[in-house]
Order: C-alpha cells, then structure tokens, then sequence
C-alpha cells in the first residue's frame, strides 16, 4: 500500500513565489510528523511526501493508493481543488490541518474522511479502516484521552531524500494548545485543551537532532514555567541553540530567564500584539501590560536573548495612529526581529461566530485569510486602511533607516553589522514575496492535469 501525504500552500507562500533563501526550507514539521505516526504503527507502508513549500505540484505525478492532505485556512479553497482532482481518478482523499479540525462539516464536502484534531491516535485508525475495509469513516476525531507520552517522532530527513539543497527537519514540540483564550487565535480549539509532553522524551528527540539549532513550535513554551525550568536544566548540557516562542511574562522571572541563557535560548517570539492597551484588553490578552514591553525586551537582551514581536493591526480600539506609533515602539524598544499581521477572525472560531453576527464579516473567501488582508469591517478604519498601514509598517520596519535605529544598541560592532545585514536581507525578500494583488492570492487553478 501507498500513501501520498500532501501539504498545500497558499500561492504566496508557495514554492513558485518563495524568494530563493527559502526555496528549500520547509515551514512546518506536519509532514515529518505524519510520517513517523504512520511508520510508528505500519512499518511496510510505502510513503511519499509532497510539500508546495519546497516543490511544484504535479498531481498526475503522484500515485497513490490514498491521498492525505494538509492545508491552513487560506490554502484550503487550493486543497478542495487538489481533492477534487485525486477523486476524479478515484482514489480517495482524507484532510486535516487547523481549518480541518474547526469546519468538518464543510471539509466533508471535499474529501472523503476529515481528521479533526492531532493526528497521533487517529490516523493510524483510519490507515486501519482502510486496510480492513477499503472504506474510510467522515470523521475522526481526536480522543480526549489521547496520551502525550512516548509519542511518534517525526522522520527528520524527509525533505533531504527530495533535494541536495534542503537540510533536516530541525523543529521539536514539546507543548500543545494553550489555555488561554486571546480572541484571534485558534490554538484553545486545535487539541482538546493544554497538554505537555514529558521532558525526558523531548530531551530524548533532541538528542537526535544533529543541527546544532533547533527551533520549538510550540504555542507558548513558557505557559508552565515549571516545566520550562525543567527543559531549560536538562536541556543545558546537550549545548543547542535555540528559540522558541514565549508569553512576556517569562520576563518576570529571573531564575526562569537566567536558565533560558545557560541553555541556549538565543531567540524567544513575543506576541505583544499591540501598543494599544485597550486592543490588547480587546482580544483577551490584558495580562499583557503595554507600558512594561520596553523593560522586559531590555531585559532579555541582558540576557543575551533576542527578540522577535509579533504585532496583530487593525484590532477594534486601532486608528489611523496605531502604524506610525507601532513603528516608533519598535525602534524604540529595539526589537531584534518584527512580525505583522492583520486581525483575523478564522472561520470556525467564537471570534468568527461574533464577528460574523455582528456584520462585520466582509470576505469569506477564504485564501485571503492569510493575515494579509483585511476581511472584516474594522472599527475606527477602513478595510484599506488597514492593508495600507500593513504594507507601510513592513516596508519601513525594515528599511535601512529602521533598521540602524532598532539594533543600534548591540554594543559589538561585528555583531551588529551581523544583525543589520540579516535584517536587510530579509526585509527585502520578504516585502517582495508577501505583496501580491487579490487575483494572484485567490486563484486556485494552480494545478496542471
């Protein structure tokens, strides 16, 4: 038996459109991950793996007893066109991913099963239905009882066996989902609650990692600061870099932060979301307080931590002001790294359900549900407003100017220029990559047959 696992894109991020520095570099371990819960419980499988990240698909290229696909919300209306053309040659096509697990009703209409949930235990239970039957069920649905321990590690070397250029899978999770319950996120929804794998086992796939840097995905590593005391001191002696995304009150703890540096920790993410305090209060993030951001990014950086912020625009106490004054903020603060994205309510979520009751649903096509583009009515804006301050923030965020203001406390002046030049780099190919028109984003007859 064969199984094609599929993870589609949407156009901007797909392989076509990449800029060259990320051509062969996969953005997710989903396919890594797919692969070894399959191969953990049916070692015979044959299994290929296609990923629009890294490669152009050809469907009348790929042949395959089953077809699984993978696709977020603004790749699914791609996804939906893929299936249908692997259903058209009569083989049958189970999808899962984010929008998967929060819209079954619509999936089913594309496919012949959807996974809602983690793919550990339900999976290997559909690859068993198939074998026994020939015949898959509508739905699976992630156990709430699922156990996180011992889980099935993702095969690391995947992508190298497709190309000369790409590296090992170099990402770990060690957390899954999270307890609080910020509006325009859809992690409280993704796996059933909040769930940690044992330390030990995270350490043991560490281990086997032979990059010496490695990148957690996890939604927030620092929700149980317990159990992140407890990576950071085991974590220690294996002498990895790495970075991981975090919540900012991991800045008040010393003992915490002092561990994160003995262990490698060089980058954390940060949602700040907003300068706004009552934008942040909007979205259910009040716990994060606006006026202590510079003194927590101060104090990282006393630790040799380096950050990266993520600022969510057009939230409902945003105006016209909100741009110029996140763009101060980062300069000020002197973020290492900066990330924007537009407020987005994906389908599915309580957030949606709101939005759209209230009117304020404006696009349900959903390949613009990239955070790119605006698809609600804001509050105190216009829809083009926002895209507008959007487009402005990454392009001065990144300029030259900008740059020099936001790194110019690094005190080692090889390091900075380091730093300028990555920064510079990356503004560049990523502003070319990411401003794409509505036509180019929304077109999903991509596919050759």
């Amino acid at each position: 038996m064969k199984i094609a696992l599929v993870m589609v894109k949407g156009n901007v991020y797909s392989f076509k459109n990449r800029s060259f520095l990320f051509k062969h570099m996969p953005d997710s371990l989903t396919l890594g991950l797919l692969y070894g819960v399959i191969k953990k419980s049916f070692p015979d499988i044959q299994i290929e793996i296609y990923d629009e990240t890294v490669e152009v698909l050809k469907p009348k290229e790929i042949k395959a007893d089953i077809v699984g696909i993978s696709a977020i919300t603004p790749a699914v209306n791609k996804a939906y066109e893929l299936a249908r053309i692997f259903k058209e040659r009569n083989i049958p096509v189970f999808m899962g991913g984010t929008h998967a697990t929060l819209n079954p009703e619509e999936v089913e209409l594309h496919c012949d099963s959807v996974l809602c949930g983690l793919a550990d235990d339900i999976v290997p239970e559909l690859i068993n239905d198939f074998l026994k039957t020939g015949k898959l069920k509508k739905r699976y649905t992630q156990k709430s009882d699922m156990s996180f321990k011992n889980m099935a590690l993702p095969q690391r070397d995947i992508y190298e066996r497709k190309s000369i250029w790409a590296d090992e899978l170099n990402m770990v999770q060690a957390t899954f989902g999270c307890s609080n319950t910020c509006k325009f996120c859809v992690q409280p929804y993704v796996c059933e609650g909040y769930h940690q794998r044992p330390v030990d086992d995270v350490i043991e796939e560490i281990k086997l990692i032979k990059d010496n840097y490695i990148e957690f995905v996890d939604p927030n590593l620092s929700k149980d600061l317990n159990y992140l005391r407890e990576l950071c001191v085991k974590i220690s002696p294996l002498k990895k870099k790495w970075f991981a995304p975090m919540a900012i009150s991991v800045c008040n703890d010393d003992i915490t932060l002092g561990l994160l540096s003995k262990s490698g920790c060089c980058e954390i993410l940060i949602g700040f979301e907003s300068v706004n305090q009552n934008s942040v209060k909007g979205i259910n993030k009040g716990f994060n307080n606006v006026e202590k951001y510079k003194d927590c990014i101060k104090k990282l950086h006393s630790y040799g931590i380096k950050v990266t912020g993520s600022f969510v625009l057009g939230l409902d106490s945003d105006d016209n002001t909100v741009f110029e004054n996140t763009l101060n903020f980062v300069n000020d603060a002197n973020i290492d790294y900066v990330r924007f994205t537009i407020n987005t309510p994906y389908p599915g979520t309580e957030y949606y359900k709101e939005m759209d009751a209230n009117g304020r649903i404006v696009e349900r096509d959903w390949s613009l549900y990239d955070c790119a583009h605006c698809v609600i009515k804001p509050a105190n804006m216009t829809q083009d407003d926002v895209e507008a301050g959007y487009n402005y923030l990454w392009k001065q965020a990144y300029s030259l100017k900008n740059i020099l203001k936001r790194l110019n406390y690094i005190k080692s002046p090889f390091e900075r220029l380091q730093m300028i030049i990555k920064n510079y780099v990356f503004g560049v190919v990523y502003c070319k990559m990411i401003f794409k028109d509505r036509d180019f984003v929304k077109n999903t007859k991509m596919y050759k047959v």
